[in-house]
């Protein structure tokens, strides 16, 4: 129903003949313009090439760009994962990005990074975890907050680590500084994400920190990375199928 003269209107005014000249032309001009396949073909191309260009739809070409080593005859899981990694820190602009995995004597093991510097990832490429590692209660461990099945939080308020673990951090100046707000990050803060197989199985875990501004990740990030976790397990279990396969 029209709007009538004297009946307010959510801009203020009494009716659309109070618009201003300009504004009148381009309604009457709308309503009275033929809506024609062209028009919305070129309507809906100029939405979708909008949308190519926001963080979303930069988000889903990363989960193509991983999928596509599925289609190659020879699908390098090395290649796979490393690519992950850069694509995560990137996407997320977090600092930087690991990728452990389980090793054939049943321990985990970092594997892939983006962004460490190289004497914090030689530490880190030392340490072997068994499974009991990635318990919720391990004494003398980081205290664990759980954000969903997937994904935990390890604050560097609950740091118990230990002396020397210094060196396998990545700004080791930058320790011990306080938190700012509920949004802020540390430097020793970081979160795990899960690589679980088909049974709930550990296959391995993507662990990075805060955002190069100094923020701990949002809500979103971690389902987008809960997402890749998932890629990279059904790679994992692609990659483990062939080589049993004879």
């Amino acid at each position: 129903m029209g709007l009538m003269r004297g009946a307010p209107n959510p801009a203020g005014r009494s009716s659309i003949c109070e618009a201003p000249a300009g504004e009148f032309d381009m309604i009457h001009a709308t309503q009275n313009d033929k809506v024609t396949p062209d028009r919305v073909e070129i309507g809906l191309k100029m939405a979708y090439l909008k949308t190519r260009r926001d963080h979303n739809s930069r988000v889903l070409e990363g989960f193509v760009t991983l999928l596509e080593h599925f289609q190659k005859n020879h699908m390098a899981l090395s290649g796979l994962l490393q690519e992950a990694a850069g694509l995560i820190r990137s996407l997320f602009k977090l600092r930087y990005v690991m990728i452990g995995l389980k090793d054939q004597d049943g321990t985990y093991k970092y594997e892939f990074m983006s962004g460490m510097r190289d004497d914090s990832w030689a530490a880190h490429r030392k340490k072997v975890y068994t499974l009991e590692s990635f318990a919720l209660n391990v004494p003398g461990w980081y205290k664990v907050g759980v954000i969903s099945d997937l994904s935990r939080v390890y604050l560097e308020e609950n740091c118990p680590l230990g002396p020397g673990y210094e060196t396998s951090v990545n700004r080791p100046a930058l320790l011990s500084q306080q938190r700012s707000s509920l949004d802020s990050s540390l430097e020793a803060d970081f979160f795990n994400t899960l690589i679980k197989g088909p049974r709930d199985e550990l296959l391995g875990w993507i662990e990075y920190p805060g955002t190069v501004g100094g923020k701990l990740p949002d809500a979103t990030v971690f389902r987008n990375i809960e997402v890749i976790a998932s890629i990279l397990s059904a790679a994992i279990m692609y990659q483990d199928r062939k080589k049993r396969t004879p």
